[in-house]
This record gives structure tokens, C-alpha cells and sequence, in this order.
């Protein structure tokens, strides 16, 4: 009986794509003076080309990104601190997010969030988005010194909520970090197929949704 819920945060919680966008459109308005050669939609595209869906470190993205357009004037590191200071004012989650959070917890699961990123940056953007209040646990990568797909931060989360992995359901966005990750950690998994497509070389999850609202569909 599935009594614990775990879920990943970029992609399945906070829509990190339209996030990042409008951060992207502030960014390149308030440094207009020097991309203004750069037009917004060539720095958006770029942008998000270098960052690989969020695996590719800003700093190296910031660093191609000048090099590129040969921007004088501008260090990376202006930037870089920029974006980790000035994401959180543009977080936003996928549609009715907080809704089915609480009514998770008025149906008594317990509830908790594992990401992989630095610890300053994803707590200031769970912070920003109220979540912490609504979950029992938060793991983050860097915090615990363990990264999905590892099956010890999955096992090590389910501990912290006090339930068997056995009767835990994780939700998540990537096939190998999140669905194969806490499937080897004996979890039952739930593929929010909103980014990645599946490969072909990785058994399916047990569940797939479009919206989180069909997480009440499979706990039924």
C-alpha cells in the first residue's frame, strides 16, 4: 500500500521551462546594453541549446554564451550570479501543483521532494514557491552528497519519511535519474513525460502521466 510520495522538483513540480524563460527575457532586458545586438530570441534559443534541459552547469553555459558573441564588458560570473539570485523571482509550478500537494497531505501520505542541484539555489526556489510547507522532507544532491539516480538518496529519503521504499510511489520527469533510480530502489514509479522521451533501452515506469491531477487515478 503506497503510503510515502517523492518527488522530483525541476520538471515535475515547478515548470523550470517557462521559469527559466521569463528569468531569460528579464536577463537580456536588463543587460540590453550588451546583447543589444543579440536579439532575445537568439539568446533564448542559445541559452537553452547549452543548458541541456538544466545539465549543463550555468557557468559553463555563460561562459560559451560570451565567448561566443564576443562580449567585452561582461564577466560570467556577473551573470551566473545573477541567475542564481534572480531565478527564484520567476518560479512557477505546472498547473494545479499546490492543490494536489494539499489534498496529498489531507489524505494522509507523507510527502517529500528529492532533486539533484546545489543546495542555496533549489532551496531559495522551493522557498519561493511556498513547497516546503507542504512536504514532511526535502533531499538535495548536493546537501546529502548523493545524486539521482543513485538508489541511496531514493532509500534514504524514504527513511527520513518513515516508510518502506517498497510502499513508496516517485514522481518524476527523467527516465534514468528519477524512474530507473527509484526503481532500483524498490519503489513504484510514475514517468511525468512532459520533457524527455523514453529510451528504448529502459523498462517502462509503472505508471505514465500528462498532469499531476492523474496522480489521484493511480492511487485510487
Amino acid at each position: 500500500m503506497i503510503q510515502g510520495i517523492l518527488f522530483d522538483l525541476d520538471e515535475t513540480l515547478l515548470d523550470r521551462t517557462a521559469s527559466l524563460n521569463r528569468f531569460l527575457h528579464e536577463q537580456h532586458t536588463r543587460y540590453q546594453t550588451h546583447f543589444q545586438e543579440i536579439p532575445f530570441v537568439t539568446f533564448q534559443s542559445r541559452f537553452h541549446s547549452l543548458d541541456e534541459k538544466g545539465y549543463v552547469h550555468k557557468r559553463v553555459v555563460y561562459q560559451k554564451l560570451l565567448a561566443e558573441w564576443q562580449i567585452k564588458g561582461l564577466t560570467f560570473e556577473e551573470l551566473l550570479e545573477d541567475y542564481q539570485q534572480g531565478f527564484r523571482h520567476h518560479v512557477s509550478g505546472f498547473d494545479n501543483w499546490r492543490a494536489v500537494l494539499t489534498e496529498l497531505r489531507q489524505r494522509s501520505y507523507r510527502l517529500g521532494i528529492i532533486t539533484n542541484g546545489e543546495t542555496e539555489f533549489q532551496q531559495r526556489n522551493m522557498d519561493a514557491m511556498m513547497l516546503p510547507e507542504l512536504v514532511d522532507t526535502i533531499l538535495i544532491s548536493q546537501h546529502e552528497n548523493l545524486r539521482k539516480p543513485d538508489p541511496q538518496i531514493f532509500e534514504r529519503a524514504a527513511e527520513r519519511l518513515g516508510v518502506a521504499p517498497a510502499d513508496c510511489l516517485f514522481v518524476g520527469d527523467h527516465p534514468a535519474n528519477d524512474i530507473a533510480g527509484a526503481r532500483n530502489a524498490g519503489m513504484r514509479t510514475v514517468w511525468f513525460a512532459n520533457s524527455f522521451a523514453w529510451p528504448d533501452d529502459l523498462p517502462r515506469a509503472d505508471h505514465e502521466i500528462d498532469s499531476l491531477n492523474e496522480l489521484f487515478d493511480i492511487l485510487s
